[in-house]
């Protein structure tokens, strides 16, 4: 029977060692993708003014990448401009940053929530732009500043936080990174079909399964105090 791996909003997580395969710096280009089901719109263990980092690389000094949820009791002032709400509530977003932090870009799409419902969520990135999809089609993409230079560093990837700070309460399969800017139609037929597209895949975390276990590579992850229930 297949199973979830569910993240308990406090101490879980997929800790996976670095690795230049995962670094926009070293290839050019990076995607990751994600399914995601938020089990809660309030998280118990949440940083700044509501967010929770549920999937990133970087930690003090050696900021690179990451995804970020903000809940329904977030502080955060929506952007001016920006019609989505008088807050940031719901706001999923992906941001490539400078190693000290600080600094950063990022894209985002700002909808509804629901608890318990499955979304699928990708976000690229390559020399000058990132881009974030909501199941499988564009919502945003951000233009770098000239500021903003993404360098390798040496923190470890992680799946349910980025660096022990926050921790996201729901599940999280069929991770995937790709060490190249996926194109948006292959974006597109993976939500759709499930298409995985091959080239420049270095990694794959179906979590449908009592182990981390890299199907795509050699980057196998070990998972913290987590638990596992039959897939919804």
């Amino acid at each position: 029977m297949a199973t979830n791996l569910v993240f308990d909003g406090m101490q879980t997580y997929i800790e996976v060692p670095d690795s230049a395969d995962f670094s926009v710096a070293t290839t050019g280009g990076l995607t990751v993708s994600a399914w995601m089901r938020p089990d809660v719109l309030t998280f118990p263990n949440e940083e700044g003014d509501g967010y929770v980092h549920w999937l990133g690389k970087g930690e003090a000094g050696q900021q690179e990448w990451t995804f970020r949820i903000y809940g329904a009791d977030t502080t955060a002032p929506a952007d001016t401009g920006h019609p989505e709400g008088p807050t940031r509530s719901g706001r999923i977003s992906f941001y490539v940053f400078n190693l000290e932090g600080g600094l950063g870009v990022g894209s985002y799409f700002q909808d509804p929530l629901t608890a318990g419902n499955w979304i699928h969520v990708v976000g690229a990135a390559d020399s000058t732009d990132t881009y974030i999809y909501r199941d499988g089609v564009l919502r945003k993409s951000q233009q770098y500043v000239p500021t903003i230079v993404p360098t390798h560093g040496s923190a470890n990837m992680r799946i349910g936080t980025r660096d022990l700070k926050s921790y996201f309460q729901g599940s999280i399969r069929e991770v995937r990174i790709w060490s190249r800017c996926l194109l948006a139609s292959e974006v597109a037929s993976l939500y759709e079909s499930g298409v995985v597209p091959e080239i420049g895949l270095v990694a794959e975390y179906l979590l449908n399964q009592d182990i981390a276990v890299d199907s795509a590579g050699s980057h196998n992850g070990n998972v913290s105090f987590g638990s596992w229930v039959a897939a919804s």
